[in-house]
């Protein structure tokens, strides 16, 4: 069996190195090897990490939602407060 990448070589080699001399028996170009291989995942995996996303991201926008709402009626009852102080102000105001 040929070496699929560098880093299978280099740990064959520190961990197993009669294996390793097998694999390098039967690999034609050590420069062609990529560092590492990328592992496939399964279409399963694929569309369970897609579904995960989406909840993540549907989560996030209601949390935002949420967040408006609370900053919507925060500022709605600022603004009484803030035209209740007026009101006071004016009429004490208006007693001197």
């Amino acid at each position: 069996m040929p070496f699929k990448s560098k880093a299978q070589q280099r740990y064959l080699y520190a961990v197993h190195p009669d294996i390793a001399e097998e694999f390098a028996a039967h690999t034609k170009n050590f420069k062609s090897l990529p560092e590492h291989i990328k592992h496939k995942t399964s279409g399963a995996n694929k569309m369970k990490k897609e579904h995960e996303k989406k909840e993540h991201h549907k989560k996030e926008h209601e949390a935002k939602k949420e967040m408006h709402h609370h900053h919507k009626e925060m500022h709605k009852f600022h603004m009484k407060e803030l035209a209740h102080h007026e009101k006071m102000m004016h009429k004490h105001a208006k007693k001197k």
